[in-house]
């Protein structure tokens, strides 16, 4: 057996312990993502008329990798969705389902100067609170 390959053996008995703290932590975490993150980029790629060969060439993401993130069974990273979304020329929130009242409020929130964003938010509380209350009544 070459040193090399002795040392990996070595390395891997269950003798010794991991190299580092960190060792095989990676293959693992795909496990962890299992809540599907309702992405449209299927959608966004077909209203183009393209095919994932063409958004995996603008976009600098292979197309088997484009594959699995538009059936979200692998996860994406932040870097290969920003690189998807100025591919399709959107906004990377845009990749992601969202009710359009969602969206509607929170563009309000944002156009919204410090008192007048404070008193949205008090008001949206309240009327979370409210509805928590009538919900235990229900029960």
């Amino acid at each position: 057996m070459s040193p090399i390959m002795s040392h990996i053996a070595t390395i891997m008995s269950s003798e010794h312990p991991p190299p580092c703290h960190y060792y095989g932590q990676a293959f693992g975490v795909w496990k962890f993502y299992t809540k599907p993150m309702a992405l449209r980029i299927k959608q966004l790629r077909n209203a183009k008329g393209w095919t994932q060969e063409v958004l995996a060439a603008k976009s600098g993401v292979s197309r088997s990798q484009l594959a699995m993130i538009e059936a979200e069974t692998r996860p994406a990273n932040t870097l290969r969705l920003n690189a998807i979304a100025a591919a399709l020329d959107v906004a990377p929130e845009d990749l992601f389902e969202t009710d359009p009242r969602e969206r509607r409020i929170v563009g309000i929130l944002r156009s919204l100067r410090g008192d007048d964003a404070d008193a949205l938010l008090r008001i949206a509380e309240a009327l979370e609170a409210k509805n928590q209350g009538d919900e235990q009544e229900d029960q």
